[in-house]
């Protein structure tokens, strides 16, 4: 025993980077490289002249004299009656199209260039393992980097338009008493601003498209400190949202016509024109009033032009069962459970002004018996009275136009509407558009919207399609006049100083909440409003990596396949080795290194090239708009923590693919190994 330890001590201790040099010699080509691979560096190499050359040409081909090379030519001068600027640099289409041929020459040649430069250096197989690896690399930090920037940019679209954080009925409905605890909330250290706001849904008509929307009452001067909406602003000038009366007038000079106009229905002798009787609905304007849904009236044939007297129609219809009978007055102490209103109650109650917004809401949604209604009016002289039995009316005079368009000189109040919604309605700052609502006034005909007349205040342009499409602003108390909601508002949106500091400033606020009393309120910030949204692309980046992290898996097949074939081939090697002493560990660790000497550089560079790509898009962008002369700049945002997560994923997998080839390469018994490289 004690003779064996000096002969084991003699042995001569193996390097620690032994392992590594037999590992990267198993991988070298050799002294002969393949016969294709200097003519493909020679293609490569005549890719990248030419695609340069391109690039060049697209880049400054037209450039001013300054660079050197010719000046850009200018546009026709006969196009500067459709708009064009002649002294514009625009380059022409074929400017374009060598751009996008010699970025893509670019590309091939380089890729051509590092396939026959690894050629020059590996074998074949190690090769197209290695550009597998570094395929998949790239892939993954390019689409993550794309998908995290776009969630960046949506975050940063939803945080400028509204606030970071919320209050809001707990129920969902509007509250009141909201003035005192906005300047709370705002006096607190952090808010860089409360402003109140009204929200509901409205459907917004031009003379050539209705479209809904969702309108928001805002006080146009709070509204600055929670949102970006003045700095958006394409057409217009956010300032018009309070000033109304600055509003320029379109050029075009449009006007639309009232709401479903109704055919023209012959007027009684001595009855009042527009405005006035009881058929005829108020005409008003802007902020001032409603311009309500025409009611259409059937016209039978009959000898009288179809003029049927209602209080005499009525009875005759009700005593041949056409028409219910009139309803029982009850005695004037009793009150109706129903939804009329007793004639003698009606009486005794005072007449509720109507709106200037609009019909009233549920407190006046009552029935009024025509019969005894009409009869009324024509005592107080708002109706003609009734005719003769028997007489016939005279032939009225048809009017080609029942009402009269809304006068322009009319101050009317201001909304604001997105790029998307301006486009649909076809409407420029200046024109005039209406708003419709649901909430309206119960009549014979059946529930009447409200609807008021308003001018395009201004057009923003948000960049992002839902707020463009759907949101429109007006000034908060004419909000509130139309919408019926009283002085109460939807919600507080509050706006904070630093947004990673979200929870402290949410406590702030809810604490602020709490000491106003409102148990009534919630308090919410932008990540809870949108939990859904940006789960949904969470899971999406999650998925995507892992469809991603697939094609190194594919690679990794290769590097098991490879090591496989180098076990069989370098059988009589490992015999050598394991004679002259090589532990079992060592042949373990050497086959482990090819496997991971492939996985690191496919990795390095995989994530190389990536982050390359994602500069190039940062900067360039991709022809995304259907014309090669416009290239959209994409969201672009490389995350080092992903980066090495895809760099330690595709060790990982390089690193399992490569045991099972090392463990049998190990267990090999040199006996073995030799008779089988005799074979």
């Amino acid at each position: 025993m004690s003779h064996a330890r000096p002969a084991a001590s003699s042995r001569p201790e193996a390097p620690p980077s032994l392992h590594w040099q037999i590992a990267w010699r198993h991988l070298r080509a050799g002294d002969r490289p393949p016969s294709w691979a200097w003519p493909a560096v020679g293609l490569a190499l005549y890719l990248l002249v030419v695609g340069g050359g391109f690039v060049l040409y697209a880049l400054y081909g037209f450039s001013p004299l300054e660079s050197g090379l010719p000046e850009r030519v200018a546009l026709d001068s006969s196009l500067v009656g459709l708009g064009f600027d002649p002294t514009a640099d625009l380059p022409p289409p074929a400017q374009a199209y060598f751009g996008v041929l010699g970025g893509i020459s670019l590309l091939l040649g380089a890729g051509l260039l590092l396939g026959a430069v690894l050629s020059l250096i590996f074998t074949l197989l190690a090769t197209v393992i290695t550009v597998s690896v570094m395929l998949g690399c790239m892939a993954l930090v390019v689409v993550l980097s794309l998908m995290t920037g776009l969630e960046l940019e949506l975050r940063d679209k939803i945080l400028g338009q509204r606030a970071h954080i919320r209050v809001a009925g707990a129920d969902g409905r509007p509250f009141a008493d909201y003035r005192d605890l906005a300047l709370a909330i705002a006096d607190k250290p952090g808010i860089l601003g409360a402003s109140p706001y009204l929200q509901g849904e409205v459907m917004v008509r031009s003379g050539f498209q209705r479209q809904g929307g969702i309108l928001l009452g805002i006080d146009p001067e709070l509204h600055r400190s929670v949102s970006n909406l003045p700095d958006i602003m394409r057409e217009g000038d956010y300032a018009f949202l309070s000033q109304p009366e600055k509003i320029p007038e379109s050029e075009f000079g449009f006007e639309i016509t009232p709401v479903e106009p109704p055919a023209p229905v012959p007027p009684d002798e001595g009855e009042a024109k527009e405005g006035q009787g009881a058929t005829a609905l108020p005409h008003a304007t802007g902020a001032e009033g409603h311009v309500p849904e025409d009611i259409p009236s059937t016209v039978d044939d009959d000898p009288d032009d179809g003029w049927e007297d209602p209080e005499i129609e009525i009875p005759a219809l009700r005593k041949t069962g056409t028409l219910p009978p009139a309803k029982p007055e009850p005695s004037p102490p009793a009150t109706s459970k129903k939804i009329g209103v007793p004639t003698s109650a009606a009486a005794a109650i005072p007449t509720m002004p109507r709106s200037p917004f609009g019909p009233l809401g549920e407190a006046d949604e009552g029935w009024e018996d025509p019969e005894v209604e009409i009869g009324k009016l024509r005592a107080k002289g708002q109706l003609p009275p009734a005719a003769a039995p028997g007489a016939s009316q005279p032939e009225p005079e048809v009017e080609p136009e029942v009402e009269a368009p809304i006068s322009r000189d009319a101050l009317v109040d201001g909304l604001l509407i997105g790029s998307e919604k301006a486009k649909e309605l076809a409407a420029r700052t200046g024109d005039q558009v209406q708003l419709i609502t649901p909430i309206g006034r119960m009549t014979p005909a059946g529930r009447i919207p409200g609807v008021m007349a308003v001018r395009i205040a201004g057009v923003f342009d948000a960049d992002h399609y839902d707020y463009d499409r759907w949101l429109v602003y007006a000034s908060l108390p004419v909000a509130q006049a139309f919408l019926r909601a009283g002085d109460r508002v939807t919600g507080l949106e509050v706006k904070v100083d630093d947004i990673e500091q979200l929870d402290v400033r949410r406590q702030a606020v809810q604490d602020a909440v709490d000491a106003a009393g409102r148990d009534d309120l919630v308090v919410q910030d932008w990540q809870e409003l949108n939990r859904s949204l940006f789960s949904a692309m969470a899971l999406e980046k999650i998925a995507v990596f892992v469809a991603l992290l697939c094609v190194i898996l594919v690679a990794s097949f290769g590097i098991l396949g490879s090591n496989l074939m180098s076990v069989i081939e370098k059988s009589k090697e490992i015999a050598i080795l394991k004679t002259m002493g090589c532990t079992d560990s060592l042949i373990q660790r050497i086959f482990i290194s090819e496997g991971l000497c492939l996985g690191i550089l496919g990795g390095v560079l995989g994530i190389v090239t990536g982050i390359g790509l994602c500069g190039l898009l940062d900067r360039f962008g991709l022809p995304l708009s259907g014309s090669l002369q416009s290239f959209e700049q994409l969201p672009v945002a490389i995350d080092g923590f992903e980066v090495a997560l895809v760099g330690v994923s595709s060790l990982v997998i390089v690193w399992l693919s490569s045991l099972y080839p090392a463990r049998i390469a190990s267990r090999m018994r040199p006996v073995d190994a030799l008779r089988q490289a005799e074979r």
